[in-house]
């Protein structure tokens, strides 16, 4: 795992050389300090030299400017570096969700997929960059540090060094215990988050439920498991940080038991002691570093282990290498016995059979869960028939290229969605390059444009998270004005008028029978009015087309059609 992070690296290798350069030349330079104290003692105070003391204070005081320039380099090309990684990493994670299948975010959480996004890549950051940097950086350090003391005296040198042996030992130790604990901490994380966002995303319901307290509740209780597995980490930390400290302070001892024994004894002077004392600190604490970083990286496995597991799923619906292109279509779909199911052993469509020619409106009736929408859905190629085939302009879907047919569909849905933009850029997420001009008039087809105007500040009004800002039948019209800006040859309307209030109705039907006309049209609803004036009407019942026919030869059948249409024009549905 460590490798394979690393090889993300390779865009930033420049910027890497460069800050590890810089560290090869600063690392030495920030260790010369202690052997200008031993000159300080040995020459200038013991031998009395003392005209040299301003000029080694100026080799001291150069050498660490000199240091200091290197690394203030060096930490902003590797910054950069590091932002720039965290910034395409999350280009590539969103990139990936956005090619998924519908399927793929059914089976999974968005707020856990929002955590690996951004949290657990910016964890990533810390060991990728920071990490690696510290990592070279106080290894240098330590090999530096250790030749040094062990060129002044090879015995006081390698006793300093032997207690910091068991480190080795101690961060194995660590490793084993924490690496699956840091796994589970950021699974919890993912949990809270999703747990989060579904209590801001359902708070009305929540609010009109009185449903506040239980719902603290529930949040509290992933609160708490996810503070239970933190705490495993807290007490893992807490043996191990003051073991390290205690392994320094144990080559503390021995520096200053064999150093004040050769001093006494011969072997070592008084100066060589006093830089063993500055080089002992510059040799803990790489090793006290080393062992933070350590935990550090644990995390970031952990982190890296959730963000490779969203890049390395496989994309169910991907186009063939051969696949082709349509940039124009007549609109002639055909489905060829098409059966369906999401799960294998239920079928929501079975051996289906159904063809719209060009222009032609479709009406899809039935109970609910009989499988309409799904229709709908295996169109748009969100799933692939299980057996059978669809054709569009006698192509094989499968064959296509999905972006290529998909811009010359438009779809309108019971559940009208607005992205937290201006009214202006909502519409034109139909046609991104539609003039001010086609904007307007795509919103007036829309019978969109007047209540617009109304708006305080018109086409750049903000419409807030999912249009919250607006009613629903404000929304839906935003929603056709965006259809007819996309000019599709496919229309695809899935309950378009069911949850919209009566007053805005009459001006959605409006609004949807100018958006069909000349376009291949598919009505799947309840209201069964709406389809009246449909070419065909296939109603649907346990994943088979039980009737087919216009309006008039299905009342004559006296089916399923007829006893529900009757019913509803009793009870004043229109």
């Amino acid at each position: 795992m460590f490798w394979r992070v690393l090889g993300l690296l390779k865009p930033y290798r420049g910027s890497i050389f460069t800050g590890l350069l810089c560290l090869l030349l600063s690392t030495p330079l920030s260790l010369f300090h202690p052997l200008v104290w031993m000159y300080v003692v040995n020459e200038v105070i013991q031998h009395e030299r003392h005209e040299m003391l301003l000029p080694a204070l100026g080799v001291m005081l150069a050498v660490h400017l000199a240091s200091m320039g290197l690394t203030a380099l060096r930490s902003y090309v590797l910054g950069v570096a590091g932002q720039r990684f965290v910034e395409d990493l999350r280009n590539r994670i969103h990139a990936k969700l956005l090619r998924q299948s519908v399927t793929y975010f059914q089976e999974r959480r968005t707020g856990d997929l929002m955590q690996r996004a951004i949290a657990d890549v910016e964890t990533l950051q810390d060991i990728v960059i920071n990490g690696v940097d510290n990592i070279l950086g106080n290894v240098l350090s330590f090999l530096w540090v250790a030749g040094i003391i062990i060129a002044i005296h090879p015995v006081v040198g390698l006793l300093t060094m032997l207690p910091l042996g068991l480190v080795a030992i101690m961060v194995w130790v660590f490793n084993k215990k924490i690496k699956g604990l840091y796994k589970q901490i950021r699974d919890r994380l993912g949990d809270l988050s999703s747990h989060l966002q579904e209590h801001l995303q359902g708070i009305v319901v929540i609010k009109a439920f009185a449903r506040e307290d239980l719902e603290a509740q529930r949040f509290r209780t992933q609160n708490d498991a996810y503070t239970r597995e933190s705490l495993k980490g807290v007490v893992a930390r807490t043996a191990y940080g003051p073991g390290v400290m205690t392994v320094g302070f144990l080559s503390n001892m021995m520096l200053l038991g064999s150093g004040a024994y050769y001093v006494i004894y011969g072997g070592l002077g008084i100066g060589a002691l006093v830089a063993f004392r500055g080089y002992w600190w510059q040799l803990y604490s790489p090793v006290s570093t080393l062992a933070q970083i350590n935990e550090t990286m644990q995390r970031a496995m952990a982190a890296a282990a959730r963000v490779f597991d969203v890049l390395d799923a496989p994309q169910e619906f991907t186009d063939a290498p051969n696949a082709l292109a349509l940039p124009g279509l007549e609109g002639r779909v055909r489905f060829e016995k098409v059966s369906f199911g999401y799960r294998p052993e239920r079928k929501i469509l079975n051996a289906v059979e159904l063809e719209a020619l060009p222009g032609q409106q479709v009406g899809i009736v039935g109970p609910s869960g009989a499988g309409k929408s799904t229709a709908l859905s295996l169109l748009l190629r969100f799933y692939d028939p299980q057996a059978g085939r669809i054709l569009l302009d006698g192509h094989d879907l499968r064959e296509l290229q999905q972006s290529s047919y998909r811009n010359q569909f438009a779809l309108v849905t019971q559940e009208p969605f607005l992205f937290n933009l201006t009214v202006r850029e909502n519409i034109l997420f139909g046609r991104p390059a539609a003039k001010p001009d086609e904007i307007e008039q795509a919103a007036r087809s829309a019978n969109a444009h007047e209540f617009i105007k109304d708006l305080p500040e018109g086409y750049e009004t903000v419409t807030g998270e999912r249009g919250v800002k607006l009613s629903g039948g404000q929304k839906q019209r935003l929603c056709i004005a965006r259809a007819f800006l996309a000019n599709p040859k496919v229309l695809l309307l899935d309950e378009a008028t069911a949850s919209v209030e009566p007053e805005s109705e009459a001006l959605i039907q409006a609004a949807l029978e100018r958006l069909m006309q000349g376009r291949t049209t598919f009505i799947v609803t309840h209201r069964l009015s709406l389809v009246r004036g449909c070419a065909q009407i296939l109603v649907v019942s346990n994943g088979q087309i039980l009737e087919r026919g216009t309006h008039d030869e299905l009342l004559a059948a006296r089916g399923w059609y007829a006893r529900m249409y009757n019913l509803q024009m009793e009870g004043g549905v229109q």
